[in-house]
């Protein structure tokens, strides 16, 4: 058996070598490509999947910042009916004492002068005694 081995040239065995070298770097080659592609494609997916979440984020910063600024138009109209309600407040005070004190001269007028008199003529007739 090993007569017909020695028959072959050391050309040929080289040849044989270099054929099954290349043909397991071929298999490995290709493997790694493949790797490669699986990479690749999970590689994209993750960047699709990063733009997204950066639209997103971008989207919502847009939405935060305009909802700020709604908010900070609601409290400076909230501002302002505050200061226009305190301002009716004290118009109406103002309004009121002139008349409050105007009524308590006619009263205390009515009743002699004594304002415990008046009070008590006013809740008499209130009452219907």
């Amino acid at each position: 058996m090993t007569a017909w081995l020695k028959m072959l040239p050391s050309w040929l065995w080289w040849l044989l070598a270099l054929v099954v070298v290349a043909g397991a770097q071929q298999l490995r080659v290709s493997g790694l490509q493949d790797d490669l592609k699986t990479e690749r494609a999970a590689s994209t997916d993750t960047f699709g999947k990063l733009s997204a979440c950066r639209e997103t984020r971008g989207n919502l910063l847009v939405q935060v910042s305009e909802q700020n600024s709604a908010l900070a138009n609601l409290s400076a109209a909230a501002e302002q009916r505050k200061e226009i309600a305190q301002s009716a407040q004290r118009g109406a005070r103002e309004e009121a004492q002139q008349d409050y004190q105007a009524a308590n001269r006619l009263q205390q007028e009515r009743t002699g002068g004594d304002a415990c008199t008046a009070a008590e003529s006013v809740i008499d007739t209130e009452l219907g005694l």
